[in-house]
C-alpha cells in the first residue's frame, strides 16, 4: 500500500479516536449531572423531611411543659409548697403531713392525667420500683418533697436543672444520659410561683420536675413513613464525651446508646453530619451501607436528628440510565465506525454534498422565519424581550431597542440591570419571581420615562439553547389608566352635581342622597357584598332620587296627606330618573337597581309590583337605607323619628316589605356603629 492510499486511512482513524474520546467525555460529563440534579432532589427531599421530623420533636417537647405549667399554678399547690419551704424539713412541723398528703394525691392525679407516671414495673418484693419516669415537687431549696410512685433518685444533672430553673424562675429541660437499660429519658422543670404575700414575687418557691422517657414516646414518631418518600430513615444522635452516642430509632432493634462511634471516624453519616449539622451527603451509615443524609440540630436539645435513605435505592433510577446510555453509547460507536468504513468505501463526498444541500435548505427556512419573526416583533409597539435562566437577554424587538437608543443587536448578551438600570430590573425580577396574576400592572421607568406596563411573562419549552428562557411582554397601558381615571372624576363630577340640583329643587330632601348612600354602603359591607356591589349601591343611593326634579314642587313640599293623583306624579320620579340616566354607561345594575328601589317583597311596591328573589340584592339594600333616611330626617309634613323608632318601623315592615337580613344588617351597624347611624339624621 501506497504511502498516498495509508495518509487517508491513518486521518479518518484519528478522527474517529478524537470523536469517541469526545463522546466518552460528553457522555461521563451528562451522567454526572443527572447525577447531581438526582442529588439535589433528594437533599430537598430530606431537607423537608429532616425538618418536619425536628418540628414534631419540639412539639412533643412543648407539649410537656402544658401539664406543668398548668399543676404550678395551682393556687392550692402553690400554697401548701410556701407553707412547706417555711416549715423547713417534713418533720418539723404538725400540719406538714396533711401538706404532703394533698400534694402527693394532687401529683399522683397529675402525673397520671399528664402521662408522666408510667406502668409500675414488676420488681421483687424487697427492692424499691423504679419506673425512671414520674412527677416530682421540689421546695425552694431544691430539696425533693413529693414525687409519684417509683420515681428515680435525682443525679447531679436534675439537681443542676432545679438549681438553674430557681435561679432564673424560667422554665427549663435537660436531656438526661442514656440508662443501663436503653431509656432515653428528657427532664422538664417549671418553677412554681409564690403565693401573694408569702414569699418573694421573682424567687419561685419550688419546682414542678417531669421525667418523661423519649424511647417510648418520642422515637415511635420518627418512624412513622411521609408521602414524600417512604424508603427514609429518621435517626437521633447525641455526642457524649467525644463519643457520637446513636439514640435511634435503629433499624436492626438495638436499643438507645448501645450504639456508639468516635467522633472523628471519617465517611459515617453519623459523625460527619454531627460535625457539620445541616449538611448533605452520599456516606456509610453505622453497618457500612451507602446513604444519602442530611441532618437538623434539635433547638431545645442537644441532639442532632440525620435523615437517611439507602443510598443504591434513591439513585437506581440515575445509575441504571448511565449503564443504558453507556450500552447505548457502545452500540452507536460500533455503528458509528461502521458507518465511516461504509461512507469511506461508497463514496462520502457524494453523502456530504447532500448534508451540505440539507443544511443549505434549512438554513435558508430558518432565515425566513427570522425575517418573519422580526418583520412581526419589530411593529408592534410592546416591549418584548426574551431573557436566558440568568435573566440575560437573548432576543429584545426594535420598540424596546428604539426607546433605549440602541440597536437589538447590542443589547443581545446583557443584563437587565445594565439595560433598564438596577431599580427597574429589581422590581421587574421580584415580579417575575413571585406567583402573579397574569396580565397584573406595575410601575417600571423605561429609559427615564416612568410609566404602568402590563407585564406578561411566558416559559418557552427548554431547548439546547434557550434552557429555562423567558418571554416578557410589556404593554404600557399609562394613557389607558389614565383615561380610566379621568372617566372615574368625570362619573362622580356628574352624580355629585346631579345630587346638588335634586337638593336644590327639593330642600327637605337635601343630603338625602348623600347619607343614603352611606347608610346603603354600611349595609352592604355588613353583609360581605363585593367591591363592586358596594360601588353599585354607592351610585345607585346617590342618582335615586334625581328624577324628582320633574315631580312639581308644590308635591314635594306639601304639609299635608298627598291624593292619590299626586302620588302617582310623585311615583312617576323612579321612570324619569332613569330616562335622565339610561344614556350613561355603568359597570355595574346601577339602572336596575334604581328601577327596584321601591319594590316590596310582597308585592305592594312599585313601578313594576315585583316579589322576593326577583328583586336586586342591591335594590333590598337601597329600599332598607332609603327608607331609614327619610325616617330618620323631617319632612314638609312630619318632623324626623328618632333612630329607635325609625328601627322598630323598619323591623314591623320587615318580611312584608323589606328583607329581614337587611334589616338585621341595619340593626348590627346601630348596635356597634351608632354614631354613623345618629349622624344621618342631623343637619
Amino acid at each position: 500500500m501506497n504511502r498516498n492510499a495509508v495518509r487517508p486511512v491513518l486521518f479518518s482513524l484519528a478522527l474517529l479516536v478524537l470523536l469517541v474520546a469526545l463522546g466518552i467525555w460528553g457522555l461521563f460529563a451528562y451522567i454526572q449531572l443527572e447525577q447531581r440534579r438526582d442529588l439535589a432532589d433528594w437533599q430537598q427531599r430530606l431537607g423537608m423531611l429532616a425538618d418536619d421530623r425536628v418540628a414534631d420533636i419540639e412539639a412533643w417537647v412543648q407539649a410537656q411543659f402544658a401539664p406543668l405549667d398548668e399543676l404550678a399554678n395551682n393556687a392550692s399547690l402553690q400554697l401548701y409548697v410556701s407553707q412547706l419551704g417555711l416549715a423547713g424539713t417534713p418533720e418539723s412541723g404538725s400540719v406538714e403531713p396533711a401538706q404532703l398528703g394533698y400534694l402527693r394525691n394532687l401529683i399522683v392525679a397529675s402525673a397520671e392525667r399528664a402521662g408522666y407516671l408510667a406502668p409500675m414495673p414488676q420488681v421483687p418484693a424487697n427492692l424499691p420500683p423504679s419506673t425512671r419516669t414520674g412527677l416530682a415537687v421540689l421546695d425552694g431549696r431544691g430539696n425533693l418533697r413529693v414525687a409519684t410512685p417509683g420515681f428515680p433518685t435525682l443525679g447531679a444533672q436534675e439537681q443542676a436543672l432545679v438549681e438553674r430553673v430557681l435561679a432564673d424562675n424560667r422554665a427549663a429541660l435537660q436531656a438526661l444520659p442514656v440508662a443501663t437499660d436503653g431509656s432515653l429519658r428528657v427532664a422538664f422543670a417549671v418553677p412554681v410561683p409564690a403565693v401573694q404575700g408569702l414569699g418573694t414575687p421573682d424567687r419561685p418557691v419550688g419546682v414542678l420536675l417531669g421525667i418523661r422517657r423519649a424511647d417510648t414516646e418520642l422515637l415511635p414518631r420518627l418512624q412513622r413513613s411521609s408521602r414524600l418518600a417512604k424508603e427514609t430513615r429518621s435517626l437521633l444522635v447525641t455526642l457524649e464525651d467525644n463519643l457520637v452516642v446513636l439514640l435511634g430509632p435503629l433499624a436492626d432493634g438495638s436499643r438507645p446508646g448501645e450504639r456508639r462511634l468516635a467522633l472523628d471516624t471519617p465517611g459515617v453519616a453519623a459523625t460527619e453530619l454531627m460535625r457539620k449539622p445541616g449538611g448533605f451527603g452520599l456516606y456509610r451509615d453505622h453497618h457500612g451501607h451507602e446513604v444519602l443524609a442530611t441532618s437538623r440540630p434539635v433547638p431545645s436539645l442537644p441532639w442532632v436528628l440525620i435523615q437517611q435513605t439507602d443510598a443504591a435505592a434513591a439513585l437506581r433510577e440515575s445509575r441504571e440510565h448511565a449503564r443504558f446510555l453507556l450500552s447505548v453509547f457502545g452500540l452507536a460507536l460500533a455503528l458509528v465506525a461502521i458507518g465511516l468504513v461504509a461512507a469511506w468505501r461508497h463514496g462520502s463526498s457524494i453523502r456530504a454534498q447532500a448534508m451540505n444541500e440539507e443544511l443549505r435548505r434549512k438554513s435558508q427556512a430558518l432565515e425566513t422565519q427570522t425575517h418573519l419573526l422580526h418583520a412581526v416583533t419589530d411593529n408592534i409597539q410592546d416591549f418584548i424581550c426574551l431573557l436566558d435562566e440568568q435573566g440575560r437577554l437573548l432576543f429584545a424587538n426594535q420598540a424596546l431597542a428604539r426607546t433605549l437608543d440602541v440597536s437589538p443587536p447590542d443589547l443581545r448578551g446583557k443584563d437587565l440591570a445594565s439595560v433598564l438600570g438596577p431599580d427597574t430590573a429589581r422590581r421587574l425580577e421580584d415580579w417575575m419571581r413571585s406567583p402573579q396574576e397574569e396580565g397584573q400592572v406595575i410601575d417600571l421607568d423605561v429609559a427615564g420615562r416612568r410609566g404602568r406596563y402590563q407585564c406578561v411573562v411566558q416559559a418557552l419549552p427548554d431547548q439546547p439553547d434557550l434552557r429555562s428562557a423567558r418571554l416578557v411582554v410589556l404593554h404600557d397601558v399609562t394613557e389607558l389608566e389614565e383615561a380610566q381615571r379621568k372617566r372615574a372624576r368625570q362619573l362622580t363630577q356628574l352624580v355629585q352635581a346631579l345630587m346638588r340640583a335634586v337638593d336644590k329643587y327639593d330642600p327637605y330632601s337635601a343630603d338625602h342622597s348623600a347619607r343614603t348612600a352611606r347608610v346603603a354602603v354600611a349595609i352592604g359591607k355588613a353583609l360581605e357584598l363585593p367591591a363592586r356591589d358596594l360601588q353599585t349601591l354607592e351610585l345607585a343611593a346617590s342618582l335615586a332620587n334625581v328624577g324628582k326634579i320633574f315631580v312639581p314642587k308644590e308635591i314635594l313640599t306639601k304639609t299635608g296627606p298627598l291624593t292619590p293623583e299626586e302620588q302617582a306624579i310623585l311615583q312617576q320620579h323612579v321612570k324619569y330618573s332613569l330616562d335622565i340616566l339610561s344614556t350613561i354607561e355603568f359597570d355595574g345594575p346601577v339602572l336596575e337597581t334604581i328601577a327596584q328601589k321601591q319594590e316590596h317583597l310582597d308585592g305592594s311596591g312599585y313601578p313594576r309590583g315585583l316579589t322576593g328573589d326577583r328583586i336586586l340584592l342591591t335594590a333590598k339594600i337601597l329600599a332598607v337605607a332609603n327608607a331609614f333616611v327619610a325616617l330618620v330626617s323631617p319632612r314638609a309634613y312630619r318632623d324626623a323619628v328618632d333612630v329607635e323608632t325609625a328601627l322598630s318601623r323598619l323591623l314591623e315592615e320587615s318580611g312584608s316589605k323589606y328583607d329581614r337580613h337587611v334589616v338585621a344588617a341595619l340593626f348590627h351597624i346601630a348596635e356597634n356603629r351608632r354614631d354613623e347611624l345618629d349622624a344621618q339624621g342631623e343637619g
